[in-house]
Protein backbone atom coordinates (compact mmCIF):
# COMPACT_ATOMS: atom_id res chain seq x y z
CA UNK A 1 0.00 0.00 0.00
CA UNK A 2 1.46 3.42 -0.99
CA UNK A 3 2.58 5.44 2.39
CA UNK A 4 1.78 9.12 0.32
CA UNK A 5 -1.55 7.83 0.19
CA UNK A 6 -2.19 7.88 3.86
CA UNK A 7 -1.71 11.31 4.15
CA UNK A 8 -4.55 12.64 2.02
CA UNK A 9 -7.41 14.26 5.13
CA UNK A 10 -9.32 11.28 6.12
CA UNK A 11 -6.91 8.77 5.67
CA UNK A 12 -7.35 7.90 9.19
CA UNK A 13 -11.21 7.62 9.17
CA UNK A 14 -10.68 5.09 6.11
CA UNK A 15 -8.34 2.82 8.17
CA UNK A 16 -10.70 3.38 11.21
CA UNK A 17 -13.10 2.08 9.08
CA UNK A 18 -11.32 -0.93 7.59
CA UNK A 19 -12.03 -3.11 10.39
CA UNK A 20 -15.98 -2.29 10.12
CA UNK A 21 -15.60 -3.27 6.59
CA UNK A 22 -13.91 -6.60 6.78
CA UNK A 23 -17.21 -7.62 9.34
CA UNK A 24 -19.43 -6.67 6.90
CA UNK A 25 -17.71 -8.57 3.97
CA UNK A 26 -18.57 -11.53 6.32
CA UNK A 27 -22.11 -10.88 5.88
CA UNK A 28 -24.15 -10.31 2.53
CA UNK A 29 -27.79 -9.83 3.76
CA UNK A 30 -29.05 -6.49 3.14
CA UNK A 31 -31.40 -5.57 5.96
CA UNK A 32 -34.78 -7.63 5.09
CA UNK A 33 -33.10 -10.89 4.57
CA UNK A 34 -31.25 -10.18 7.84
CA UNK A 35 -34.58 -10.02 9.61
CA UNK A 36 -36.34 -12.80 7.31
CA UNK A 37 -33.47 -15.28 8.43
CA UNK A 38 -33.66 -14.56 12.06
CA UNK A 39 -37.59 -14.99 11.90
CA UNK A 40 -37.17 -18.63 10.13
CA UNK A 41 -34.41 -19.40 12.65
CA UNK A 42 -35.48 -18.40 16.03
CA UNK A 43 -38.83 -19.66 17.14
CA UNK A 44 -39.32 -18.62 20.87
CA UNK A 45 -41.18 -14.60 20.43
CA UNK A 46 -38.75 -13.26 22.91
CA UNK A 47 -35.50 -14.27 21.72
CA UNK A 48 -37.02 -13.35 18.27
CA UNK A 49 -37.55 -9.77 19.67
CA UNK A 50 -33.53 -9.64 20.84
CA UNK A 51 -32.28 -10.71 17.06
CA UNK A 52 -35.23 -7.58 15.96
CA UNK A 53 -33.38 -5.49 18.15
CA UNK A 54 -29.36 -6.60 17.20
CA UNK A 55 -30.63 -6.12 13.39
CA UNK A 56 -31.98 -2.53 14.13
CA UNK A 57 -28.97 -1.88 16.27
CA UNK A 58 -26.42 -3.23 13.30
CA UNK A 59 -28.57 -0.80 11.31
CA UNK A 60 -28.52 1.81 13.17
CA UNK A 61 -24.28 1.53 13.58
CA UNK A 62 -23.61 1.30 9.97
CA UNK A 63 -25.62 4.55 9.83
CA UNK A 64 -24.04 6.02 12.46
CA UNK A 65 -20.38 5.23 11.04
CA UNK A 66 -21.96 6.64 7.58
CA UNK A 67 -22.86 9.57 9.18
CA UNK A 68 -19.45 10.59 11.15
CA UNK A 69 -17.57 10.00 8.11
CA UNK A 70 -19.71 12.47 5.76
CA UNK A 71 -19.06 14.41 8.21
CA UNK A 72 -15.44 14.52 8.87
CA UNK A 73 -15.10 14.72 5.26
CA UNK A 74 -17.94 17.58 4.41
CA UNK A 75 -18.43 19.05 7.96
CA UNK A 76 -17.68 22.83 8.02
CA UNK A 77 -17.75 23.77 11.99
CA UNK A 78 -14.52 22.38 13.86
CA UNK A 79 -17.15 21.24 16.31
CA UNK A 80 -18.65 18.93 14.14
CA UNK A 81 -15.70 17.54 12.56
CA UNK A 82 -14.68 17.25 16.25
CA UNK A 83 -17.63 15.52 17.04
CA UNK A 84 -17.99 13.38 14.44
CA UNK A 85 -13.90 11.94 14.07
CA UNK A 86 -14.72 11.16 18.07
CA UNK A 87 -17.78 9.40 17.42
CA UNK A 88 -16.83 7.48 14.57
CA UNK A 89 -14.51 5.34 16.84
CA UNK A 90 -17.07 4.73 19.30
CA UNK A 91 -19.22 3.57 16.59
CA UNK A 92 -16.77 1.32 15.45
CA UNK A 93 -16.09 0.06 18.99
CA UNK A 94 -19.84 -0.56 19.14
CA UNK A 95 -19.74 -2.42 15.76
CA UNK A 96 -17.16 -5.00 16.85
CA UNK A 97 -19.08 -5.85 20.22
CA UNK A 98 -22.30 -5.65 18.52
CA UNK A 99 -20.98 -8.53 15.97
CA UNK A 100 -19.22 -10.21 18.89
CA UNK A 101 -22.62 -10.83 20.73
CA UNK A 102 -24.07 -11.66 16.95
CA UNK A 103 -21.85 -14.62 16.73
CA UNK A 104 -22.45 -15.80 20.15
CA UNK A 105 -26.67 -15.71 20.02
CA UNK A 106 -26.40 -16.83 16.13
CA UNK A 107 -28.43 -14.01 15.10
CA UNK A 108 -27.66 -13.15 11.68
CA UNK A 109 -26.66 -9.34 10.83
CA UNK A 110 -27.11 -7.31 7.68
CA UNK A 111 -24.30 -5.79 5.80
CA UNK A 112 -26.78 -3.37 4.89
CA UNK A 113 -28.94 -0.29 6.73
CA UNK A 114 -32.46 -0.32 6.64
CA UNK A 115 -34.29 1.85 3.70
CA UNK A 116 -34.89 4.44 6.78
CA UNK A 117 -31.60 5.24 7.40
CA UNK A 118 -30.58 4.78 3.80
CA UNK A 119 -32.95 7.54 3.27
CA UNK A 120 -31.71 9.81 5.94
CA UNK A 121 -28.21 9.07 4.74
CA UNK A 122 -29.18 10.06 1.20
CA UNK A 123 -30.51 13.17 2.37
CA UNK A 124 -27.60 14.46 4.15
CA UNK A 125 -25.10 13.52 1.37
CA UNK A 126 -27.03 15.81 -0.67
CA UNK A 127 -28.06 18.95 1.15
CA UNK A 128 -26.77 21.86 0.60
CA UNK A 129 -23.05 22.94 1.55
CA UNK A 130 -23.95 25.46 3.82
CA UNK A 131 -26.67 23.25 5.75
CA UNK A 132 -24.83 20.39 5.57
CA UNK A 133 -23.47 20.31 9.75
CA UNK A 134 -27.02 21.41 10.92
CA UNK A 135 -28.71 18.66 8.99
CA UNK A 136 -25.98 16.55 10.10
CA UNK A 137 -26.98 17.04 13.49
CA UNK A 138 -30.50 16.89 12.72
CA UNK A 139 -30.22 13.62 11.72
CA UNK A 140 -27.35 12.34 14.45
CA UNK A 141 -29.79 13.64 17.21
CA UNK A 142 -32.64 11.83 16.05
CA UNK A 143 -31.24 8.41 15.47
CA UNK A 144 -29.37 8.72 18.65
CA UNK A 145 -32.68 9.45 20.48
CA UNK A 146 -34.91 6.79 18.32
CA UNK A 147 -31.30 4.50 19.52
CA UNK A 148 -31.83 5.12 23.16
CA UNK A 149 -34.83 4.48 23.53
CA UNK A 150 -34.38 1.23 22.21
CA UNK A 151 -31.23 0.19 23.86
CA UNK A 152 -33.31 1.61 27.27
CA UNK A 153 -36.16 -0.93 26.32
CA UNK A 154 -33.69 -3.85 26.06
CA UNK A 155 -31.50 -3.28 28.60
CA UNK A 156 -34.70 -4.67 30.93
CA UNK A 157 -36.86 -6.27 28.78
CA UNK A 158 -34.30 -8.43 26.55
CA UNK A 159 -34.84 -12.20 26.98
CA UNK A 160 -31.18 -13.03 26.78
CA UNK A 161 -29.12 -11.57 29.90
CA UNK A 162 -25.63 -10.80 26.89
CA UNK A 163 -28.38 -8.54 25.21
CA UNK A 164 -29.66 -6.54 28.29
CA UNK A 165 -26.53 -6.39 29.05
CA UNK A 166 -24.99 -5.04 26.01
CA UNK A 167 -27.62 -2.47 25.64
CA UNK A 168 -27.41 -1.49 29.17
CA UNK A 169 -23.01 -0.78 28.24
CA UNK A 170 -24.24 1.22 25.64
CA UNK A 171 -27.09 3.83 27.89
CA UNK A 172 -24.11 6.21 28.82
CA UNK A 173 -22.95 6.55 25.27
CA UNK A 174 -26.50 7.50 24.27
CA UNK A 175 -26.50 9.89 27.47
CA UNK A 176 -23.16 11.80 26.51
CA UNK A 177 -24.43 12.47 23.39
CA UNK A 178 -27.16 14.71 24.34
CA UNK A 179 -24.42 16.86 25.99
CA UNK A 180 -21.85 16.60 23.07
CA UNK A 181 -25.07 17.59 20.98
CA UNK A 182 -26.09 21.01 22.82
CA UNK A 183 -22.34 22.36 22.88
CA UNK A 184 -22.73 21.65 19.14
CA UNK A 185 -25.67 23.66 19.26
CA UNK A 186 -24.17 26.02 20.65
CA UNK A 187 -21.25 26.50 18.19
CA UNK A 188 -23.39 26.51 15.21
CA UNK A 189 -25.53 29.20 16.63
CA UNK A 190 -21.94 31.11 16.86
CA UNK A 191 -20.68 29.90 13.20
CA UNK A 192 -23.98 30.34 11.36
Amino acid sequence: MNVLCFKRKGALSYLLALPILMIACTSTLTYNEAMLKNEKKVEDPQKLADAKFLVEARSYNLLAIALTEAATTNGYAASVVSLAKENQEEHLEMAKELQKLARQEKISLPASMNEEHQRLLSELKSSERSEFDKEFLRVYKRINEEENSSFMRMATDAADEDVRAYAARKLDYFKSHETEFETVDADLLKTY
